[in-house]
């Protein structure tokens, strides 16, 4: 996702390159680039399901940094009629920040007044998960080991000469190069075969879309296997959603009731067409250039080629069997100001 700080003025939204762009799109902070950001930002915010971002603000007013914050506890508080944020962090200090000063991210913002839910209800689905690995990790084990019962051939012995004998059969076997051990007429070795329980193809795959689902991510996603149209509903579902909340919270967070009354806000786009396949890419340029919708540059752009810049990149190309609208009549009826003329018969092309 790529931030900017974008002016409207009707229906017209205006790129603002100031230093709030400059800030949100290419330095939030002295320690982190706009993708480390976003990551730890997003990353936080769904373990969580909320994610407090510190607006750093200069003696001036103006905005000097954005600095995505990991607290052990957060805690609401009230001063002087203002609700304040104290934070604890994991070296121990404690600070107190308005929470106007923040930008707050949530996730299942149900319950509680400030805060989205926790993921409480994904547990049970983690829990299934980790016993079907530990079941896989102990199935390996098992099969790589020899498990049994050594008896001693019509004899009464004593506890210690019990393990003494174990213990000896078990020296050998681990001694043995060829991984046989031997035993003598007086004991006898029962092998105990464990069959580890397991879950199926499609338990396993029943127990990874739970958690998938909870997510709202498949399998083709995770797995980087997606076809057009499922990186399409995934845009659409999962990261749209998100690009609008984060939107709505940057905007409300870093500029004040006058800015925002006037049009300014900041915005969250991703490029779709940069994932789509190279025939999509082919088609649009075709359909939208010959409506004379894009430039030589955009075009290139499009598939990923350096634009040329210039006179010659600005231009917009269009076929001519595209014709204004106003001009129709005239160019059917070959009509001009009112007169007859001659008609365009045989130059539709």
């Amino acid at each position: 996702m790529m931030p900017r700080h974008y002016k409207r003025d009707g229906q017209l939204k205006n790129s603002i390159n100031g230093d709030i762009n400059y800030i949100i799109s290419c330095r939030p902070n002295p320690f982190m680039t706009v993708y480390q950001f976003l990551y730890k930002t997003v990353a936080l915010w769904l373990a969580q399901n909320n994610e407090f971002i510190y607006i750093d603000i200069d003696n001036r007013g103006y905005l000097r940094g954005l600095y995505p914050l990991n607290p052990l506890f957060c805690t609401l508080v009230e001063y002087e009629n203002e609700i304040w944020l104290k934070f604890q962090f994991l070296n121990g200090n404690i600070y107190y920040i308005k929470y106007s000063g923040i930008i707050h991210l949530r996730d299942y913002y149900i319950d509680h007044d400030f805060y989205g839910d926790t993921n409480e209800a994904l547990l049970s689905a983690i829990e299934t998960q980790t016993v079907a690995d530990d079941g896989i990790k102990n199935a390996i084990k098992i099969s790589t080991s020899l498990r049994g019962i050594i008896k001693a051939a019509n004899a009464m012995l004593k506890n210690t000469d019990i393990q003494e004998m174990r213990n000896n059969f078990v020296n050998d076997l681990l001694k043995s190069t060829s991984g046989i051990a031997g035993l003598d007429a007086r004991m006898d070795f029962k092998e105990i075969n464990l069959e580890p329980v397991l879950l199926n193809k499609d338990q396993l795959e029943m127990v990874n879309g739970n958690i998938y689902g909870y997510f709202m991510v498949s399998e083709e996603i995770i797995k980087s296997k997606y076809t057009p149209d499922e990186w399409n509903a995934f845009y659409e579902s999962v990261l749209e959603p998100r690009a609008i909340q984060m939107g709505q919270a940057f905007t409300n967070a870093i500029f004040g009731d006058k800015a925002i009354k006037e049009g300014h806000c900041i915005e969250f786009s991703v490029n779709r067409i940069k994932y789509a396949k190279t025939d999509t890419k082919i088609s649009l340029i075709k359909e939208a250039g010959s409506l004379g919708l894009l430039t030589v540059d955009e075009g290139r752009e499009i598939l990923d080629l350096p634009a040329i810049g210039g006179e010659e990149g600005n231009k917009r190309l269009q076929t001519l069997n595209v014709i204004n609208a106003n001009l129709a009549d005239k160019y059917q009826g070959g009509v001009d100001n009112g007169q007859e003329g001659t008609s365009n018969e045989g130059n539709e092309n």
